[in-house]
């Protein structure tokens, strides 16, 4: 899979956690993918929930999150694409 930057540490997660990171935008991170992105030095991040509470599950950060998103807009997508 050609990510276009090749130092950005997505380039560095299996090919399984990019496809389910492409595929599950703004999804919580189970910990298999919260183990990869941390292993290839990614910086998953606590949200804000509506109550003012942070909350209990990873998510991507949100530079991140944008650019999973410039990926998919490129053509990339969660299915081997």
């Amino acid at each position: 899979m050609n990510t276009g930057e090749a130092g950005h540490w997505f380039s560095r997660c299996e090919r399984a956690t990019q496809e389910w990171l492409l595929a599950n935008p703004g999804a919580a991170l189970p910990l298999t993918a919260f183990d990869a992105v941390i292993g290839a030095g990614g910086t998953p991040v606590r949200i804000q929930t509506p109550d003012g509470a942070r909350s209990e599950a990873y998510y991507l950060h949100p530079a991140d999150s944008e650019y999973l998103t410039e990926l998919r807009a490129a053509g990339l997508s969660g299915n081997g694409r």
